[in-house]
């Protein structure tokens, strides 16, 4: 199984991703939904389309209007968007057609949605998360073994409370289209502000 790739989102502090852009990972989530603790709020321009293109630029939105979500893409260089929401195959077409990369998430129980399927061709990554009442992470694990039964071509991300103890774990599954992992809250020291050593740590396991 090759390297995993590192996605870390609800980044909003120009110092703490500052310190990120040093660690390298491959993605680096903002969070534009209003009701997150880790909402973006408005952030520095330059700042933000100054990180280095080897870094992909993903905003995260719940249930938004394609509009507000071309306007952030534009504002600020977002090369892919993570429909966290109840988004549907017409809305992320939508959004490809216009050039976005599309990372859709699917909030897992006891198995992966049947309407996965209809997203090949227009997602470039899944999103596996633990199912919550909630939009937002849940800091917890879904049972994993349900990755193994995995048929389609779309590689994904595995995240829910993913933490450096697991990372042996989820590379001895051995699934071609697990690619990366996503972490948020299990490295912060607070909403929005990550524990970088911590990061620096993981990024050398994967």
């Amino acid at each position: 199984m090759s390297e995993l790739k590192l996605k870390v989102c609800g980044m909003r502090d120009p110092e703490n991703i500052q310190g990120l852009i040093e660690i390298k990972p491959d993605f680096i989530g903002f969070i534009f939904y209003p009701k997150s603790p880790r909402y973006v709020g408005e952030m520095d321009e330059d700042f933000i389309m100054r990180i280095p293109l080897s870094i992909h630029k993903v905003g995260v939105f719940v249930n938004e209007t394609s509009e507000r979500i071309l306007s952030q893409s534009d504002k600020y260089g977002l090369e892919y968007i993570q429909l966290h929401g109840d988004e549907d195959l017409d809305f992320a077409k939508h959004l490809k057609d216009q050039g976005l990369k599309i990372i859709k998430v699917f909030r897992v129980m006891d198995t992966i949605p049947f309407v996965a399927k209809q997203y090949q061709g227009v997602a470039d990554y899944f999103l596996f998360d633990t199912a919550s009442i909630n939009y937002g992470g849940s800091g917890r694990h879904f049972d994993w073994n349900i990755l193994r039964n995995y048929y389609l071509n779309i590689p994904f991300l595995l995240s829910g409370g993913v933490q450096l103890e697991d990372i042996e774990k989820i590379k001895a599954m051995q699934i071609d289209q697990l690619v990366g992992i996503d972490v948020n809250s299990r490295f912060e020291m607070e909403p929005a502000m990550k524990d970088l050593e911590k990061l620096h740590e993981l990024k050398t396991v994967l």
